[in-house]
């Protein structure tokens, strides 16, 4: 019911929420000033639901990663994990190591039948360590919950190749 017209209905001792002729809500009135008023359960509730369209955010963003995303998450639906956990760190490993590595390493995965965000973890740094690359730290904020909902580019690791092979064009080019 977020986010829809509701009548107010006020007298001296309650403050009445209505939807669609319904009471949905009854609060205490008070007559300070600032004061907020929450229901421990619509609280609760809230919070659920904004928790849901995260999960939900979190399936969406991993599947259009491409068929192979699509099929690792229909192989860990069928496992006895917490696939939420499996998404949100594989989504992390997109973000520090970039699309291209983590759907190799994703592919390994999918040829070995192992449906596990550490083992395709595994697979990428053991493929970096192959060729010499840099095993990259993820930043660790200390409020994770006021971050959440930031949105940061996908990093193009071709500019930094870029860096070393000054063949490959000028680097004062904008990305």
């Amino acid at each position: 019911m977020a986010r829809k017209p509701v009548t107010l209905r006020a007298n001296r001792t309650a403050l009445r929420v209505i939807y669609e002729g319904r009471e949905v809500a009854r609060h205490a009135r008070c007559y300070d000033k600032r004061q907020l008023l929450l229901l421990p359960d619509h609280q609760l509730a809230a919070i659920q639901m904004r928790q849901r369209r995260r999960a939900r955010q979190r399936q969406h963003e991993f599947d259009t990663l491409g068929p192979q995303a699509r099929r690792f998450h229909l192989e860990l639906l069928k496992t006895p994990v917490r696939p939420g956990t499996h998404l949100r760190r594989l989504l992390a490993l997109v973000r520090l190591y970039g699309r291209t590595e983590v759907l190799a390493a994703i592919n390994r995965a999918l040829e070995y039948h192992t449906y596990d965000a550490a083992y395709v973890e595994s697979i990428l740094l053991q493929e970096r360590r192959r060729r010499h690359l840099p095993t990259l730290l993820p930043p660790r904020p200390q409020r994770q919950d006021l971050i959440e909902d930031i949105d940061i580019e996908e990093p193009d690791p071709g500019r930094y190749d870029r860096l070393f092979d000054p063949s490959e064009g000028d680097l004062d080019d904008p990305p």
